[in-house]
């Protein structure tokens, strides 16, 4: 449990900063697009760019240290499906019978890390119906292809920072994340009767557009300004960065 445990915790402290920085383009192109920052569309962009910051950290922390990973000698892929299902019903105390069973089944270790495989990925499967407007099969697709990006990372042994994957490349976990994004689809509609459309919400946001005040005259020149000065500072370092071997040159002849 505390392997998953960690993730969380670094995620509320440091996450949330990350997310912050991430939205922040959103919301600058909001507020050109309608001259207004939609708060609820906001907030729903940066929990989603939040799950997915902690979703792909949840794949890869804990890091172990580069010596710990140099002496594994298991493998590193399981290509046969079901090979998780296979060992839960062959270790699992479940007797469909006996109720007694059922919590100590639930408790195994393999039944853990397939839930929290499913459990993963619904949210994912939420955002794309409710807010993106996906299809089933889009949803699927793109479940997928997270769940594979989870496993290339883990298969690159972190991009060739560890000597080999400290992480095992599992069809299953292909399969149960693209499960829970289905499973994420399915139940859509029930946060749906509670949250707007996404019809509703480029209206609100077209609405606020249509009424300029001074605020919003003065935070526009305020973020134009400030994407005007980034665009300096980028073309400085870049340039810096364009001439850096000359000026190294030039230090070496000075001395």
């Amino acid at each position: 449990m505390s392997t998953y445990l960690i993730p969380i915790q670094v995620a509320m402290i440091v996450f949330p900063f990350i997310a912050f920085c991430l939205t922040l383009p959103y919301v600058i192109h909001q507020y050109h697009k309608y001259g207004s920052i939609p708060i609820l569309r906001t907030l729903i962009i940066f929990s989603f760019i939040y799950y997915l910051i902690n979703a792909y950290f949840m794949t890869i922390l804990p890091l172990p240290s580069v010596e710990e990973v140099s002496k594994m000698t298991s493998p590193t892929m399981s290509l046969v499906p079901f090979t998780a299902l296979k060992d839960i019903v062959s270790s699992s105390p479940f007797i469909y019978n006996d109720p007694s069973t059922y919590l100590p089944a639930l408790t195994q270790p393999m039944m853990r890390v397939t839930l929290f495989n499913i459990l993963l990925t619904i949210p994912f499967g939420i955002y794309l119906r409710y807010y993106f407007q996906y299809s089933f099969k889009k949803t699927v697709l793109f479940t997928f292809l997270l769940s594979l990006s989870f496993e290339l990372i883990q298969l690159s042994a972190l991009f060739g920072y560890y000597p080999r994957p400290y992480r095992l490349f599992e069809v299953d976990d292909l399969i149960t994340n693209t499960l829970g994004g289905m499973l994420g689809y399915a139940i859509c509609p029930l946060f749906a009767r509670v949250l707007p459309t996404r019809e509703k919400l480029d209206a609100i946001a077209y609405e606020k557009g249509q009424r300029v005040s001074k605020p919003r005259k003065f935070f526009a020149f305020i973020i134009d300004f400030i994407l005007m000065i980034t665009c300096l500072l980028l073309f400085k370092i870049f340039h810096i960065f364009l001439h850096f071997p000359t000026l190294c040159a030039r230090t070496q002849i000075f001395y």
